[in-house]
């Protein structure tokens, strides 16, 4: 870990120097970087410069309440010199990483380094002075703000009794739950939502909107998002291109499928069609493409306009896949539903039978 070079305490300054004073001149992201040595992206997992840490399972995310970029690391209980570890905002990184006496010695380094262009650490590259240009937010703009928690029993009790899907399946794919949620900018105004029962936020997508997942919440407010058709999940999958790959229109049918070795992407809802040219090359790149929705009246109707779309370019390219009527009356409807209310072994028989695997 650097140290705070005291030859260097007394640095010239033209006026009182704030918190506020620095973030006109640099981002919390550009303080972020003195510590970790790279720009911070929201929900990317990273590893932890504070202790010994090999496994990257921290983040970074947007406080709740501040509406301030922080860095979570729920395996850091610590308390440094009253700094909370667990989470803690880009001056503090800074306070702590570089052993600095004390708040205001924090802001005159940061100014020194970052705004002064001077290089107090041999680690540290010299940066040149710099100005940020202000970042216009659209009104109509909705955003999504979470405040995450730990991964608790009834999280396992939901997704790995139910799904097979783990806690390390739910990190890659960067799901994470959620104690509360916030939504900016909607028609109505901003709203808070509290989430006592589990609740869940998808992460994974490019373009940096979320989608709230509540399993216990009926109707409408199941889902709230700020996605659109073409943010599709898994595209960060190395896989690019092979012999069949599977479309569905859920998460939890997403990584039930991929944990038996599938290729798989899965769309925001059975009527979001992408438009993106990312994912129309996706589907160029493979040799076939199957379509599985649900086995009821809107998943079979929706599962055949995409394959039709698909096959319009490339004849008989696409083709539907939905369970058997009976698993209806038993009320499954989709793969994961399958796992759960009868076995994985089941889906397996299943997706042999149709030349799937």
């Amino acid at each position: 870990m650097a140290k705070y070079n005291r030859t260097t305490d007394h640095i010239e300054e033209s006026g009182f120097i704030s918190k506020d004073k620095i973030l006109e001149y640099v981002t919390q992201e550009d303080i972020f970087q003195l510590v970790f040595g790279f720009e911070p992206v929201e929900f990317e997992y990273v590893t932890s410069p504070f202790r010994q840490d090999e496994n990257p399972g921290c983040w970074f995310e947007t406080d709740f309440n501040t509406g301030k970029l922080r860095f979570t690391d729920f395996a850091d209980t610590r308390k440094i010199r009253g700094v909370k570890m667990l989470n803690i905002d880009c001056f503090d990184a800074v306070m702590i990483y570089y052993n600095l006496p004390n708040f205001y010695k924090t802001l005159e380094y940061i100014k020194a380094v970052l705004i002064d262009g001077r290089n107090l650490d041999n680690d540290i590259k010299h940066i040149k002075p710099k100005k940020i240009k202000e970042k216009k937010v659209k009104k109509s703009q909705v955003k999504i703000l979470v405040s995450t928690r730990d991964f608790l029993i009834p999280d396992k009790n939901f997704w790995e009794k139910r799904y097979l899907i783990t806690k390390q399946n739910l990190m890659e794919d960067k799901v994470f739950p959620v104690s509360k949620f916030k939504l900016l900018n909607t028609k109505s105004g901003d709203h808070l939502f509290r989430t006592p029962d589990i609740s869940y936020v998808f992460t994974n997508f490019s373009s940096g909107n979320k989608k709230i997942y509540r399993p216990k919440k009926k109707g409408s407010k199941r889902f709230i998002t700020n996605c659109t058709a073409d943010d599709v999940g898994g595209m960060e999958s190395q896989i690019k291109a092979g012999r069949l790959l599977v479309i569905t229109k859920s998460y939890k049918d997403y990584r039930v499928l991929k944990n038996l070795g599938l290729n798989v992407r899965w769309l925001q809802n059975e009527g979001m069609f992408p438009k993106s040219k990312e994912f129309w090359r996706l589907i160029e790149s493979f040799d076939q493409v199957v379509v599985f929705f649900d086995n009821d009246e809107a998943g079979i109707k929706a599962s055949k306009q995409l394959v039709d779309l698909i096959n319009f370019t490339e004849i008989n390219k696409a083709r539907q896949l939905y369970l058997p009527p009976e698993y209806k009356d038993r009320g499954v409807t989709d793969p994961s539903d399958l796992v759960h209310k009868a076995n994985l072994q089941t889906l397996i028989n299943f997706l042999q039978k149709y030349r799937i695997l």
